[in-house]
């Protein structure tokens, strides 16, 4: 699917999309749903991870933020008829150096830095030390510099063995629901600009603000969060489908998070605007390894946003899972 809505904005569906969120699924292990175990089962996702080995421990060595580096060259890819062998070739055709760029975002790097790093250990060990936002372990680190190749075969390769009729038929038994978000889209841009009904859907606050281009909203079935988004000259809005409900035990992780006075402060202060950590220190009078500490609980009680910008964290509210709490709250207390 693929559908104009207006001259800066536009639509996307297709299945070999959610081929590469279903693989990045499995990679993540899964953490938003449970949608690859039923369709392949445990014994053959822990097959695949041990096939595709190299990819899979090298993806578990990418800091959170660039986990997702492989989604990044859509930016700059034609969408319209989106075809996973010809993202692959593409990926393949880039040069080294330039994927590298743009798969961790180095936008603040020239290409001839990187090549360097490529075949140069002193230089990749510079690079690594100078951002240690990137990757948490330096051999996880120079496998995917010295072997892009191999990490972008294994990835697709992944993605093509999740091509099966049963994932068809849960792609095809999702079309109300792309439907449904079409139409909340369309009539989301009548009544607010581009930029503020993404943050709408995103649930945040953006600290990037482009300008941009043009605005492409996506919905995906296998997407491994609720909204993912992409943005450079254009922004990439990926957005869930998915009917969730706030379980329990996430719920009573959320209100624990809360219970604590010095992340309720935190909470509160994020309620303002985006923060960094020591804006957030100096605010509190906290110590940063103190705020770092609890800007851990919060993002994994998944009440907070985290956007890397060069050497800073920048923080904000996940509104949207702060709104399933209060709702969930609602509707229990409320019986």
């Amino acid at each position: 699917m693929h559908v104009k809505i207006d001259e800066n904005s536009s639509f996307i569906y297709w299945e070999d999309i959610e081929l590469m969120f279903a693989a990045q699924s499995i990679l993540e292990d899964e953490p938003r749903h449970d949608l690859c175990l039923q369709i392949y089962g445990p014994d053959k996702i822990a097959a695949l991870k041990r096939k595709y080995h190299f990819l899979y421990e090298v993806f578990k060595t990418l800091e959170p933020n660039f986990v997702h580096g492989m989604l990044e060259p859509l930016l700059t890819y034609p969408l319209a008829d989106f075809a996973l062998n010809e993202y692959r070739r593409h990926l393949l055709q880039m040069d080294p150096a330039e994927f590298i760029q743009v798969f961790f975002s180095l936008t603040d790097a020239n290409t001839a830095d990187i090549a360097d790093a490529i075949n140069n250990d002193k230089a990749l060990e510079a690079l690594f030390f100078e951002r240690p936002y990137l990757c948490n372990s330096y051999l996880g680190f120079q496998s995917l510099f010295r072997q892009a190749q191999r990490y972008i075969e294994e990835y697709f390769s992944l993605a093509e063995e999740l091509r099966t009729e049963t994932f068809a038929e849960m792609i095809k038994a999702a079309g109300p629901n792309v439907a449904e978000l079409l139409n909340q889209v369309k009539a989301g841009l009548e009544d607010m600009p581009y930029l503020e009904f993404s943050q709408q859907l995103m649930g945040k606050t953006f600290r990037n603000r482009g300008p941009y281009v043009s605005f492409i909203f996506a919905p995906s079935l296998f997407l491994p969060y609720r909204v993912l988004r992409l943005f450079g000259r254009d922004q990439i809005l990926f957005i869930s489908i998915r009917d969730e409900t706030l379980q329990d035990d996430a719920m009573l992780q959320q209100l624990k998070a809360i219970a604590d006075s010095t992340r309720f402060k935190i909470i509160s202060l994020l309620g303002e605007s985006p923060l960094r950590g020591l804006d957030i220190a100096e605010a509190l009078s906290l110590a940063p390894s103190t705020v770092s500490h609890h800007m851990e609980q919060l993002k994994q009680a998944g009440l907070i946003n985290e956007e890397q910008v060069k050497n800073s964290k920048y923080y904000s509210l996940s509104k949207n899972n702060i709104q399933a709490l209060i709702s969930r709250l609602s509707e229990t207390l409320g019986k």
